[in-house]
């Protein structure tokens, strides 16, 4: 599912990775380990794991280590309620969850081929839109007219976050979404009413090799 997934979104943006998202899979106990945080510390079921050394702020040019941390019940709740078979209330949450993190794994190791800094708002903000994207993919071709309003209702509005959560990550959370959900909803009101999937594709492709600053720009203005 995670090959899926990961091949998926590389072909919505066009994109190409030697690396896959299921071969940086690490345990729960690992992800502890590199949080070095204490063995029954509440962790989210996602999360997507950078060491660099030397404190380098570009992706390029240094040493990384990366990993992706998956829980254990989501993957076995996605394995016996398959979002592929079926998409419900008993495995949307947590497919949303997977969504998140290869768009991570993928858009973080893009930009670092590319050469190209990257921030953690860049990335969530990233992550919410291809949220949005592949579930409305998935979705429109039940011909259900409210699919847009239930995908906006379902990620911008009916969300909760990690309790454990920093202000600081909180803020950025919430930065995010907000930034997404407009410029999902422009891609919403421009393209799939249309039906322009062309132009749609030539849009996101745009934005996501724009950087943090222009990505910004492009929503708000």
């Amino acid at each position: 599912m995670l090959n899926q997934i990961q091949n998926q979104l590389e072909r919505l943006y066009g994109i190409s990775l030697p690396q896959r998202a299921e071969e940086y899979l690490v345990s729960r106990q690992e992800a502890l380990k590199v949080l070095t945080l204490p063995p029954n510390s509440k962790i989210p079921k996602e999360l997507f794991l950078v060491r660099q050394n030397g404190g380098a702020t570009r992706a390029s040019g240094t040493a990384l280590e990366i990993a992706i941390f998956l829980d254990s019940k989501l993957l076995k709740n996605l394995e016996k309620n398959n979002p592929f078979f079926s998409l419900n209330e008993k495995n949307l949450s947590d497919f949303c969850i997977l969504i998140e993190g290869i768009s991570h794994f993928v858009y973080y190791l893009w930009k670092a081929h590319q050469g190209h800094s990257i921030t953690q708002l860049e990335m969530e903000l990233q992550a919410e839109i291809d949220k949005f994207l592949m579930l409305l993919f998935y979705l429109r071709a039940d011909g259900d007219p409210t699919v847009p309003q239930k995908l906006f209702d379902t990620l911008f509005d009916d969300f909760t976050l990690f309790e454990n959560l920093s202000t600081e990550k909180k803020a950025r959370y919430l930065t995010a979404s907000k930034l997404a959900m407009k410029y999902c909803h422009r891609l919403q009101e421009q393209y799939h009413r249309r039906r322009e999937f062309q132009d749609l594709i030539e849009e996101i492709r745009q934005f996501y090799n724009f950087s943090q600053e222009q990505k910004i720009s492009h929503i708000i203005h």
